[in-house]
C-alpha cells in the first residue's frame, strides 16, 4: 500500500509558489524572446544561464529523494511516480493549444529525434505529439488505478512486475519532457512555468538515479541540460 502524503517532499512542488498557474492554460504572452524556431536556436534556449538557474525553491532535492527511514522502498517509489505524472500533465494541460497535430506531427525530442509508439501488437506507429501524450498518460493512469500494479489497500502487495511498469513510465516521462523542451520551451517561457518545468525535470532525473529507472543513455538526448540542472542544485 503506498503513500498518500509525502509531508515536506521534493515532488510537492507546490504550484501556489507562483501565483496563477493551475491546470488550464493561460492566454500565451508576446514577448521579445519570441523567434523563429529553429533547431538549433530551440535547442541551446534552455540551455541558457538565465534559464536553467530558474527552480520554484533553492532546497536540496537530492536529499528528498532518498527513500526515508522505516518507508518501503516500493511505497515511495509509488509516491514519487504519481506526483511526477501530477505535475507533468498539469505542465502538458497548459501547453495543451500550443501542442497540435498541426504544430507537432510527430513526437519529436531533439533534431531527427522521434519517439515511436509500440502497439500491443508490437506495431510501431509514429502518432502526433498530442496523441503520442495523450496515450501516454492514460496508459500511465490505468496503470495507477489498477489495485493489481498500485496497491492501496492494506495487506494487498505490489507484483513481482512492478518496477518494470515504473521504468516504463519513468522512459514515457522522458519522451514527453524532451519534446517540450526541444518543441515548447518558447511557450514554456511566456507561461512563465520555466521555474515548474525545471524543478520537476530535476526531481525526475534525481530520483531515476537514486533508484536506477531509467538508464543514462536513455536521457542521453538531454545530457547537456542534466549536466546544467544538477550542476546549478
Amino acid at each position: 500500500m503506498f503513500l498518500f502524503e509525502m509531508g515536506r517532499c521534493a515532488g510537492n512542488y507546490l504550484w501556489s509558489y507562483v501565483p496563477g498557474v493551475s491546470s488550464e492554460p493561460r492566454k500565451r504572452k508576446k514577448t521579445t524572446e519570441d523567434a523563429p524556431n529553429r533547431n538549433g536556436e530551440r535547442e541551446k534556449l534552455c540551455l541558457q544561464d538565465r534559464h536553467v538557474t530558474c527552480r520554484l525553491h533553492r532546497d536540496d532535492l537530492k536529499t528528498y529523494v532518498q527513500l526515508p527511514k522505516g518507508v518501503e522502498e516500493c511505497e515511495w517509489i509509488a509516491t514519487h511516480t504519481i506526483k511526477l505524472y501530477d505535475n507533468l500533465q498539469l505542465i502538458t494541460n497548459c501547453l495543451a493549444d500550443y501542442c497540435t497535430a498541426e504544430n507537432c506531427p510527430a513526437m519529436s525530442g531533439g533534431q531527427n529525434l522521434i519517439f515511436y509508439w509500440v502497439s500491443e501488437k508490437n506495431k510501431k506507429l509514429r502518432p502526433t505529439a498530442p496523441t503520442y501524450i495523450e496515450m501516454v498518460m492514460s496508459w500511465t493512469e490505468k496503470q495507477i488505478k489498477d489495485e493489481n500494479v498500485f496497491p492501496t489497500k492494506y495487506g494487498n502487495q505490489f507484483p513481482p512486475t512492478y518496477k518494470d511498469t515504473v521504468r516504463k513510465m519513468f522512459r514515457f516521462f522522458f519522451h514527453i519532457i524532451a519534446h517540450i523542451y526541444y518543441s515548447h520551451f518558447q511557450d514554456v517561457i511566456n507561461f512563465e512555468l520555466v521555474p515548474h518545468l525545471n524543478t520537476l525535470f530535476h526531481h525526475y532525473v534525481l530520483f531515476s538515479q537514486e533508484f536506477s529507472l531509467v538508464e543514462d543513455k536513455e536521457m542521453a538526448p538531454l545530457e547537456t541540460l542534466i549536466n546544467l540542472l544538477i550542476g546549478t542544485n
